[in-house]
């Protein structure tokens, strides 16, 4: 193979289709099937790395003198596929040089030799290096297909002359070296207002076009980075969200902090390609696609290895040719205990009982971020016990407990909700979690599953228990098979919680409190023995009041909830049970108003009336319950 040298662009694009079609090896394995290795010397080089992980096993090998430089290269052409190119030969494309300042390519001794449709083809001594193609993706925002360089000792001449050629600038410093330092991407976090003060002083002494001041600053920018995502978690934050806008327009990034967005910082313009750049590189998506919506999965443990948080990415293509992104930070967390989630005693109650029947279908539902895979959690933990076989289908795996046997649904490779559904359904499961109804197949398969003898969870994206229905009914379920199957429906949303710290109250006005019996009351049908306005009064007097008289809480502000009044969340739910006649209703095909009337005679309070006890018992403010629910 290395005495087949690549010497022109068409060798090199069709060695490069071969190579994808050879299944990876380790760079060990290969050393090993070509005999220049025993495996005792390949277990003493893993050990050696063990120690010194910064630097890779070829080059391990090389220092132990078990293998010499030529071998190691032998070993990726034959066995990993990599194309040997000549690169004092191969004519090199001045578009794919300029991706690429020379600086760089001087420090990293990588040779680009070809563009081609959004890739960028580059020669380096060591095409394993999976360090040093970050950094050139990061740099020329190009997807990277690393090649192998041979003769070694000409690298130095060759990029000299092909960088000399285009009239690039061939600075170095005053030893010799590229003037451009290297980028560190596994940094820790620092102060974020530091970090900021040094990219824009960065900026400034740099002077130089768009694209060398963010080579200046990729230091900072990557430590940036990182303190973003450290201080998001710190402090409770739920999403992040990137946002570039066009022009000389900076860059804002601002934080959902308790369900509300908070500005967090802006930076320069010029940062925004290298920002998007960064967060594509932290999740592995493709850095050179801006025309299409990508989702990804940042471990960031990898990056600062003592902070294990983990993040779910998506990028969004905006106009003019800009992208934004989204980062939600995933709450590994443990369950709630189902009495703590801020379930009413009613709504508990019956809750517990559909928990504890031995089939039938659960539903929680609401818009996304509303806390309903943390409600199914806490409902499976209240009945995990080691004689029920536990089954569940997410996407992500957010929340874990011991005797869940959870899975991860990936639609990439077509292992999608139904599908695992089906899978479930053959290994022999007494309750299945799905983590979302996303389509009629999945939706039919779960009702099945309900009247066959397992309990069913899942999740839907309504407004309310009553609309629940009707979706499902319109997505083209029996319904005949889906009212028997169903047993409740949990509507909810999370409302900002009033800070407890600087919490005060005071006696209610009438006018106030006739104003809350009267939304309170707006829903309900004209029925005077059941829905009578005295005798609810008197009920929240008793259940809410003191000595009588109902309260009025407010939080005025203080440190302990950043003078906002709110620190943390609260749920408010809707609880629908299938009753008899509810039963009758969704065979029938009712509207949903229909079914909501019925629910209100079997008990059931909406949002909005589950929101207005929060209220009377001091838990949130009226203005965060009207914002949430419908009248």
């Amino acid at each position: 193979m290395l005495s087949s040298q690549v010497v022109n662009p068409e060798q090199l694009l069709v060695a490069i289709s071969q190579q994808k079609r050879m299944p990876m090896v380790r760079i060990g394995e290969a050393l090993l099937a070509l005999g220049l290795v025993t495996q005792a010397q390949l277990d003493d080089a893993l050990a050696q790395q063990q120690r010194d992980r910064g630097v890779p096993l070829g080059e391990v090998l090389i220092q132990l003198e078990f293998v010499s430089r030529q071998d190691l290269k032998m070993a990726l052409a034959r066995k990993m596929g990599y194309p040997v190119v000549d690169v004092g030969k191969f004519p090199v494309e001045a578009e794919a040089l300029r991706k690429l300042p020379y600086a760089v390519a001087a420090r990293l001794e990588a040779m680009p030799l070809l563009l081609r449709e959004g890739s960028l083809i580059v020669a380096l001594e060591d095409p394993s290096q999976r360090k040093h193609i970050d950094e050139l993706a990061f740099i020329t925002q190009c997807k990277i297909v690393p090649v192998l360089a041979e003769h070694r000792q000409q690298m130095d001449a060759a990029l000299y002359e092909a960088y000399a050629r285009i009239g690039a600038d061939l600075s170095l410093d005053s030893g010799g070296k590229p003037a451009l330092p290297a980028v560190q991407l596994d940094l820790e976090g620092e102060d974020s207002s530091a970090l900021i003060a040094s990219l824009e002083l960065e900026g400034r002494e740099s002077g130089v076009e768009e694209e060398r001041a963010i080579e200046q600053s990729d230091n900072s920018l990557v430590r940036l980075i990182n303190t973003m995502i450290i201080e998001a978690h710190q402090q409770g934050v739920s999403d992040i969200h990137i946002e570039s806008y066009p022009g000389k327009e900076k860059v804002k990034i601002r934080f959902r902090k308790d369900g509300a967005l908070v500005p967090y910082l802006e930076l320069p313009h010029n940062y925004r390609t290298a920002v998007i750049a960064r967060v594509k590189i932290m999740c592995d998506l493709d850095i050179s696609e801006r025309r299409k919506p990508q989702d990804g999965k940042i471990n960031f443990a990898r990056f600062v290895p003592q902070h294990k948080i983990e993040l779910r990415v998506a990028t969004i293509p905006t106009n003019n040719g800009l992208e934004d992104v989204v980062m939600r930070i995933l709450a590994s967390a443990k369950p709630l205990p189902l009495d703590k989630i801020g379930l009413s005693p009613w709504n508990l109650e019956r809750l517990k009982a559909a928990m504890e029947r031995p089939y039938g279908l659960v539903l929680c539902v609401g818009p996304t971020g509303s806390g309903k895979t943390t409600t199914l959690h806490s409902a499976l933990s209240f009945i995990n016990v080691p004689e029920r076989k536990i089954w569940t289908a997410e996407d992500p795996v957010e929340i874990t407990q011991p005797g869940l046997r959870q899975v991860q649904v990936n639609p990439k490779i077509d292992w999608t909700f139904a599908k695992a559904l089906r899978a479930f359904l053959r290994a022999d499961p007494d309750v299945i979690m799905v983590g979302e109804m996303r389509d009629a197949e999945t939706a039919s398969m779960g009702v099945e599953a309900s009247l066959t003898g397992h309990l069913v969870l899942s999740t839907l994206h309504t407004n309310s228990a009553p609309e629940t229905v009707t979706r499902l009914l319109d997505m083209g379920m029996d319904p005949f098979n889906f009212a028997d199957s169903l047993l409740v429906v949990l509507a909810q949303r999370l409302v900002r919680r009033l800070c407890t710290q600087c919490r005060v109250s005071e006696p209610m006005p009438d006018e106030e409190a006739q104003t809350l019996l009267a939304d309170f009351l707006h829903v309900c049908p004209p029925d005077p023995e059941r829905f009578d306005a005295q005798a609810l009064m008197a009920r929240w007097q008793a259940q809410f009041g003191r000595e009588g008289r109902l309260m009025k809480y407010h939080s005025p502000g203080c440190p302990h909830c950043n003078h906002t009044g709110y620190k943390g969340r609260a749920g408010i739910h809707e609880l629908m049970v299938v009753s008899r006649e509810l039963r009758r209703l969704i065979q029938t095909g009712a509207r949903a108003e229909e079914l909501q009337r019925q629910a209100l005679f079997d008990g059931m309070q909406t949002l909005r009336q589950d929101g207005i006890e929060k209220v009377l018992m001091g838990i949130t403010g009226m203005e965060e319950v009207r914002a949430t629910s419908n009248t």
